[in-house]
This record gives C-alpha cells, structure tokens and sequence, in this order.
C-alpha cells in the first residue's frame, strides 16, 4: 500500500501506524503469544507496557476477536496497524519462514520426528513449497539447507551475500525428512547417505517456471543440501538496461561494432559477466551477422542466434566446439569462457582471420587479461594484434529506499575517496543499510554493476608486446581516460545507490595508488 494510502487508513481506524524499519522485539515479548494464534489471527506482539500487551495487526479486529483474545491472553492489550505484507514478513522473521505450513504438517503427523517416519510425512511439501515461494519473491539464487546435530539451518543467497533465513523452532526434528523429500523431487537415490549426489527438478510458481539444480554433500551431522533456483521466466537485460554513463556506453559500442579482435568480460564468479555478454550480443544481432554462441549451460534464448550447449562428458568441449563453429561462417563467436591455453590459442586465431570474438576470463582488473593471455602460452605479439578490449565488472547491492540512513563522511572515509573523486566537500553524505520488512532485513534491494572498460590503443599494444608489467599498463590506461572500477563505485556511493562497505567489499584498491600515482580523476 502507498505509504501516505496506509497513513490515512491508520488514521480511519483510530490506530497508530508501526514503525518496521529497524524493529526489534525482545525474545520474552514474542514468547506471550502462542505461536498458534499468531498464524490463526495473523498478529504479531510487539512489546509490553506494563501490563498492557502491544500487538500489530493489518486490520480492524471485530469485538468477538478482541474478547477471544483478551481471555487468551488474560491482560490488557493495545493494538498498532501494519501493512498486510509487512505483517507478513514480519511473522517469518521473527516466528520462522512457512510457519503456517509447519504447524499443519505437525498436526498431521501427530507432532511425530521425521526420524520415527517411514517415506514422506504429510505436508512436508507445503512447507517446502513455501521456501522456494519465499526464495523466489526475494529473488535468492540458492538456497542452502545445512543440518546440525540437533537443527536445521536455512541460508539464502540474495544478491550475492548468504542471509540466515530463520526456520519455525522444532524443525530440527524433521531435518531428514525434509532433505529426504527432496531428493525425491530430484530424482536422487533415498538409501545413499555416504556419497555426494547431484540431481535436478522444474516447479510452477507464480513467478513463471522454476529449474531447480539440487546438490547433495554427506557431512557428520547429515546430508546438506545446496539448492541452485533459475526462472526460466526471466528476460536478459538490454545495453541500455545496464546502467553504463555515456563514457563507457561508448566505448562497449565501438567494441561491439569492431569487424574483428577479442573482446573478454573479466571478474569473479557471479559478477554479472553473462549478463553483460547477452546484452551485448542482443544489441549486435542483426540479420547482417551470423552469431554463433558455444556456452556452458544456455541461460537464454536469443531469437536469431545459433546456441550450442558444451557437453564435457561426450567429449564436445569448448575449444572442439570452437574448431566446428569457425567452419559455420561466423561473424561474432561468444564463447563462454576460456578455461584452457587450447582454448585461447583458438580464440586468438579466430580474433585474428576476421571474426569478433566475446569470452570471459578470470582476472581482477581489466589489464591484467593480457598478461593472462601470455601466461596461457599465447604469444605477446598475437595477444596484442588481437585483444581490441576488457570489460571488467563488479555487482554492488543496491540500498534499500525504504530504510537507508544518511551520514556525513568522517575524515577516513574522504581520505578513502579523494584518490578516486573530485575533491568531496564536508557537506558530503553517503548512507547505510538498516533493514526493514520491504527489504526482507537485508538493507539492501537489487544490484547494480560497475564497469571498467580498457580499449586497446597503439600506446597500450606496444606495451603488451613487449610484456610490459600489469601496473604500468594499468598507468597508461588511466592516462588515457579509463575510469577504473572503484571510481565508478565512489559514484553510486555519492548519489545514495550503494554503501562505502559495499563497494570496499567488492573492489580492490585501484592500480594508481600500486603504480605510484598520487590521484585520479575520472
């Protein structure tokens, strides 16, 4: 609901509106209500007065549920309005996530352990049902389900960083049940509790078709499981949808429409570089130029695009792909990644006889994936006749608009950014997570990337063929006007998108200070 909307309804029922952002309610306070009225009357305590007790509610209550509730609870109580979908975050969070399905597979199965059950317990499958809702309206990438002794732990990967999701109390008791459930839904061997086993399943949900790769590691407290969730439903980004200033939109241009070279996205696992490469090759596929993609798996489907899937275990790897894909008369060639010196032997062969080749590589800057090329055997001259551009990224998690706190920037922090930045004024602000129901307590909502984008110049080939040190090219490059990736963070830093931690998190300290130059301006 528009939060000036719900003031007003507040205001109609003669009720205060709650303040979510940052709420903390002590164990004893939770502890009044038994958890089968929370889940039966949808209230939430969130404090004692005295002897009144506070709950929240997200709606009138009749004089009937008042009575029912002032004998249950036998003391005063004072009501608060919430918002439906705050209230219910608000339950999971603090009563544990599928509360509701938990309590009726208890009620099921007689409050037994899974451990006195023979095959599924009833309702188990709510229960599951209801994390991967949970997993996917946050839009988590995995989900990981790791048993204690006594206890189940569920941690959710959402925008790159693992949360603690809190689970209903009691679980513990079913920890095999639910992990034996699913390795029925994937198809994995129930008696097999001494092997590593890896499986998948699909699931119809409300966000659109859900591809589930399920893997399975016997540890000595039992089988945890790590549960990868891909929406089949989901789009790629477009290059306008990425967020690039007008510098960078430029320059990835110029790189897309170059006849032929080797063009490599870098950084670590799971920063965006697949993205960035689909957004890519959508802009460029027109019907003047064959593209042919060779990728491990295909993530999307691209209309007018020829995509073949790599497959190691019948020997149709990426570098044999490659030899059969340059007989097809390909103008562009994305390959996934280059994971070996075949591979880039190959690459750099076809960069060089007239096609635009695009792969990944896994380097911590830009400059850097020439002397990886070189290290991989390939011959200073060719990777400097061939490379035409780099593209490395980070993902910087967004703040959350709802929550976010603004502070003025103490002298460390300038002194963090001056090397990056314009000089910053004592008026500058930047802001912190905090964590309310909208952003599920994490602080944060979405991602962001940050690009650092080489061209090749003469300057820079002459340097590669002569293997000239990564410091020194990375000199030469901010020499010649490229904004580095802690530069394009200080940005979003400055405009309230992201916070300084994140961005310490997710870049290195920049070339300039390692090559000895006292400041840069972007």
């Amino acid at each position: 609901m528009n939060p000036a909307l719900f003031d007003t309804a507040a205001e109609a029922d003669g009720l205060p509106r709650l303040n979510t952002r940052n709420l903390q309610i002590e164990a004893s306070v939770l502890k009044k209500v038994p958890v089968r009225a929370v889940v039966r009357f949808r209230i939430l305590p969130v404090a004692v007065k005295g002897e009144t007790l506070l709950l929240a509610t997200d709606h009138e209550r009749s004089a009937g549920e008042i009575a029912e509730l002032n004998v249950l609870m036998d003391r005063p109580i004072d009501w608060v309005l919430c918002g439906a979908s705050e209230l219910t975050q608000l339950i999971s969070h603090f009563y544990g996530l599928g509360l509701d399905a938990y309590l009726r597979w208890m009620d099921q199965s007689s409050g037994e352990g899974s451990d006195a059950l023979n095959g599924e317990p009833p309702g188990i499958r709510a229960f599951i049902d209801e994390i991967l809702r949970e997993a996917v309206a946050i839009q988590a990438s995995d989900i990981h389900l790791e048993p204690t002794r006594d206890n189940l732990i569920a941690r959710f990967r959402i925008d790159g960083v693992l949360h603690d999701i809190p689970l209903p109390q009691g679980i513990g008791a079913f920890r095999k049940a639910v992990v034996s459930s699913l390795k029925v839904m994937a198809n994995l061997d129930l008696a097999d509790r001494r092997l590593p086993q890896d499986g998948r399943f699909e699931k119809r949900m409300a966000g659109g078709q859900l591809d589930i790769r399920v893997s399975v590691l016997p540890t000595r407290d039992g089988e945890t499981l790590a549960l990868r969730l891909l929406n089949r439903s989901d789009t790629f980004l477009g290059l306008h949808e990425l967020g690039l200033p007008e510098m960078q939109r430029q320059q990835l241009d110029r790189l897309i429409q170059r006849p032929h070279g080797l063009v490599l996205f870098t950084g670590p696992t799971g920063s965006g570089k697949t993205t960035s490469q689909y957004a890519v090759l959508d802009e460029a596929n027109n019907r003047q130029r064959k593209i042919i993609t060779l990728e491990d798996p295909v993530e999307y489907q691209i209309p007018g695009i020829t995509q073949l899937q790599v497959q190691s275990g019948i020997g149709f790897t990426f570098a044999q792909g490659f030899r059969s894909v340059l007989r097809h008369d390909p103008d562009i060639i994305l390959v996934g990644e280059i994971r070996d010196d075949e591979t880039a032997g190959i690459a750099v062969s076809a960069a060089l006889t007239g096609h635009l080749v695009l792969s990944t590589l896994h380097t911590n800057d830009s400059v850097s994936a020439a002397t990886r090329l070189i290290d991989m055997g390939i011959e200073p001259y060719l990777v400097a006749s061939s490379l035409e551009g780099v593209i490395s990224q980070r993902l910087v998690r967004l703040l959350c608009p709802q929550c976010r706190r603004a502070h003025a920037l103490d002298s460390g922090m300038q002194d963090e950014g001056l090397p990056h930045m314009p000089p910053l004024t004592a008026e500058s602000r930047i802001w912190e997570a905090q964590g309310c129901p909208s952003c599920r307590f994490t602080g944060y909502r979405g991602r962001v990337a940050l690009f650092e984008i080489l061209e090749l110049s003469d300057a820079l080939r002459s340097l590669v063929a002569k293997r000239v040190a990564s410091p020194r090219l990375y000199q030469v490059a901010l020499e010649q006007g490229m904004i580095p990736l802690r530069s394009a963070g200080w940005h979003q830093v400055l405009q309230g998108r992201t916070t300084l931690g994140e961005l310490l998190r997710t870049t290195s300290d920049i070339s300039p200070r390692r090559a000895g130059m006292s400041a840069v301006s972007s």
